[in-house]
């Protein structure tokens, strides 16, 4: 392990610790380095349990140094006994973490001692069901710095048409190869940095959410775990674009700290805000309509920009009273749901499924009221903090344009309509319980058809597109 992801594990420890959370980080080890994988026999050997090692894989060819990863996986492990090979997701076909294929994966693991993932950030989560549900331990073989899912115990699944973050299990242990993630498409690299601004939006809402009484679980140690090197991250972007290998070693470092965030925060907050619910939005379309779905991290690079901007122009409008207003009825709420999530499935399922979760939140909204009048008295306060905790929109699109990653949903592949932004832009804070600074926009008044426009105008000419 290099010395700054064993410090990362070991401050994460150390915080599950304090707040009395002893169990909360289940993440044995993380071997990271330009040779790592050449270990990974004795990694497995070291957490497997007596029965077959299952290498669940999709169909994706990848390659270390000339040489294909997933082979070389099956080799190395062979030396251990019984190695058997689970195709996820079909050849030619894109993988998702859908029941069905969650289910054949288990089943065809049946009898494992240990199951290995080989592969994405879905071929993860898919291996994290497919442990938990055989009991055994998981080992992670992370094949590009793409995402920071590889390193916490949750998985992203899709329910009813829903994409939902749901408690998994950690890996036992997870081996990052640096000439693995060298040698993977730059587009899942900068993807990867991309889903790491979310570090300049993410925190302002778990914060946010605590302060209007929606989740007491912000901790700002949680938050050092990853954001102090922000602007090292936005530095590190053009040689990022470039293969660097110090560079792609330090996204590798943040990408797994924030994993390990979410583990001892115990949900995705630290590190998923509104940005992410854009991303969902975007991919459920997508699914609704048998289109492609684009890069989830690429996605919220850019959704994270558009963020900021929600950030700095509600900072500069909202006044203590708009805290006070009146609450929105749940009959109304429950057509806004309606109209926004009925044309992706008529049948309403996924209306239902989006409004079980807001239901809750908005409860907890209207039952605060009392919460939110000493909100409005310190609010003075609370906006300088919350205003610390967001970055600068301006910064973090120069720093997509220096990775070479997308700065506006335009250049994203595939594209994304205007419309399609506009709709998951005023429709995200209806998806799902967690609090967003959407949902104070909306609820004190300041998230009109025209609020939605004027976000969308200033985040294109951030980025020269749109």
């Amino acid at each position: 392990m290099s010395a700054d992801l064993a410090t990362e594990l070991d401050a994460a420890r150390r915080l599950a610790a304090d707040r009395n959370r002893p169990a909360a980080i289940g993440l044995g080890s993380v071997l990271v380095g330009s040779s790592a994988v050449e270990s990974l026999a004795a990694v497995v050997a070291d957490v497997a349990r007596p029965g077959d090692i299952v290498i669940l894989e999709d169909a994706t060819c990848m390659m270390r140094a000339g040489q294909e990863v997933k082979p070389l996986v099956a080799g190395l492990l062979g030396k251990l006994g019984a190695v058997r090979r689970v195709l996820v997701g079909g050849s030619g076909h894109a993988v998702h973490a859908d029941t069905e294929t969650i289910g054949a994966a288990s089943a065809a693991a049946s009898g494992a001692g240990c199951v290995v993932a080989v592969g994405s950030g879905t071929v993860t989560d898919i291996g994290k069901e497919v442990a938990r549900a055989h009991g055994v331990p998981l080992v992670v073989v992370q094949t590009a710095a793409s995402v920071n899912g590889f390193a916490d115990d949750m998985a992203v699944v899709l329910r009813d048409g829903v994409k939902r973050t749901i408690p998994s299990v950690w890996p036992s242990a997870l081996v990052i190869d640096t000439a693995v993630l060298q040698d993977a498409p730059p587009a899942l690299t900068r993807s990867g940095f991309a889903e790491m601004l979310s570090m300049f939006t993410a925190p302002a809402d778990w914060r946010l959410a605590a302060a209007v009484g929606q989740d007491d679980r912000f901790d700002p140690g949680v938050i050092a775990l990853f954001r102090p090197r922000g602007a090292s991250l936005l530095a590190a972007a053009p040689h990022l674009g470039a293969g660097d290998e110090t560079a792609v070693h330090l996204l590798a470092t943040l990408l797994t700290a924030s994993g390990l965030a979410m583990g001892v925060a115990g949900n995705t907050a630290p590190s998923s805000g509104m940005e992410h619910l854009i991303s969902h939005l975007i991919d459920m379309s997508a699914g609704a309509d048998g289109r492609q779905v684009g890069l989830h991290g690429a996605q919220v690079g850019v959704a994270s920009v558009v963020a900021a901007c929600v950030w700095q122009r509600l900072l500069a409008v909202l006044e203590p009273d708009d805290l006070l207003r009146a609450e929105p009825q749940p009959d109304e709420m429950r057509q806004r749901i309606d109209a926004a999530f009925r044309p992706l499935d008529p049948s309403g399922r996924t209306a239902d499924e989006c409004w079980s979760d807001y239901r809750r939140k908005l409860d907890r909204w209207t039952a605060g009221r009392e919460h939110r009048a000493a909100l409005a008295a310190a609010w003075a306060g609370v906006r300088r903090e919350l205003a610390e905790l967001v970055g600068d929109p301006v910064a973090m699109a120069s720093a997509l344009g220096a990775a070479g990653a997308a700065a506006c949903f335009t250049e994203l592949d595939p594209p994304v309509t205007t419309a399609r932004v506009r709709w998951a832009l005023a429709s995200g804070h209806l998806m799902r319980d967690r609090f967003t600074v959407a949902d104070l926009a909306f609820l004190t008044g300041h998230w009109t058809d025209d609020d939605v426009a004027a976000v969308l105008d200033r985040a294109a000419s951030l980025a020269g597109g749109s």
